[in-house]
């Protein structure tokens, strides 16, 4: 498809992108909800209401108002995570913002796994914090670990970058790739190989672009093939560095994109060319069998007010 052909899309695309909203044929009380919303005039963080059934303070951003309209944010993302996530193993979400796919994580991989939420910015982790202790006090999800860091390739302080008047529409437009001396707060940073031992089942990356330097922190896992699957956005069409960098260790990397009977696996030379809105997500995995099973079923299981995978994986509630 051509530039200018995404840039105006044909009346059949802009029917399927209407007629593409699952969160509302699935759940036709959540268009309810939606028509009944008022936008919020303060600008303050406020608590909206997941479609499996978690609140959590967001503010009235894209991430906030999505969730408020319908009950999930990046719904491609969330179902991925839901559906390759694990009861017990250790996840991590790196770029956790206020926890909308931490929490979606801990009802995964439920009380008996871990789930490691890194978030570099002050005033996100303050509300990420917040989030993780209403979960603690009023669901009972101990799972989580909030770090207020960034993960890239090395350990010490990097400035991250805030436009401000880009902050002020959306709070997930922070990062470490543009260079901005008069509008940057220095920020912790970790690697990944510092953190963590032992096998990772899922790793979730959305860093702004600076996936390839959290990978660069991330060898030695990659290398001995301890994190299965990492779900990544990517902003240019691959081959890129960074699927490039993942495939040099072995990874199989696939596109997933949102069908509107469910999520739609195929090669990543198709990820741009047939996205719907957003950059599309990628999965880099040591297991793709697996993935095809998990992501092949129809439905989504992370609309459901009690989340269950499909017959056939594992039967688990989540």
């Amino acid at each position: 498809m051509s530039p200018d052909a995404q840039a105006t899309p044909s009346p059949v695309l802009r029917a399927y992108r209407f007629l593409n909203r699952p969160y509302y044929w699935y759940r036709p009380s959540q268009l309810a909800l939606r028509l009944r919303h008022s936008p919020d005039t303060d600008g303050a963080p406020r608590l909206v209401r997941t479609a499996w059934g978690s609140h959590l303070y967001c503010w009235p951003d894209p991430m906030g108002r999505a969730v408020a309209r319908t009950g999930v944010y990046d719904l491609t993302v969330a179902e991925t995570l839901a559906r390759l996530a694990d009861p017990g193993e250790t996840v991590v979400d790196a770029g956790a913002n206020v926890g909308v796919m931490s929490n979606l994580l801990a009802h995964a991989v439920g009380p008996t796994g871990r789930v490691v939420s890194f978030e570099p910015h002050p005033l996100i982790f303050e509300t990420l914090a917040r989030n993780v202790e209403r979960w603690t006090e009023v669901d009972g999800i101990t799972a989580i670990e909030a770090r207020q860091a960034a993960v890239s390739s090395s350990r010490g302080t990097l400035p991250l970058a805030v436009d401000p008047e880009t902050f002020a529409r959306n709070k997930g437009t922070a990062s470490l790739e543009r260079a901005d001396p008069a509008h940057s707060t220095e920020v912790d940073t970790v690697r990944l190989d510092d953190v963590f031992s032992t096998a990772v089942g899922v790793l979730k990356l959305d860093v702004e672009m600076h996936e390839q330097s959290a990978l660069e922190g991330a060898g030695r896992l990659l290398s001995n093939r301890l994190v299965r699957d990492i779900v990544f956005e990517e902003h240019e069409p691959p081959p890129t560095a960074v699927t490039a960098l993942l495939e040099s260790y072995g990874y199989t990397v696939l596109s997933v994109r949102q069908g509107l009977t469910g999520p739609i696996l195929s090669a990543p030379a198709d990820a741009h060319r047939m996205k719907l809105w957003d950059p599309p997500a990628l999965i880099a995995t040591t297991d793709v069998e697996r993935v095809r099973r998990r992501l092949g079923r129809r439905g989504w299981i992370s609309l459901r007010r009690r989340l269950r995978q499909p017959s056939g994986q594992n039967g688990r509630a989540l």
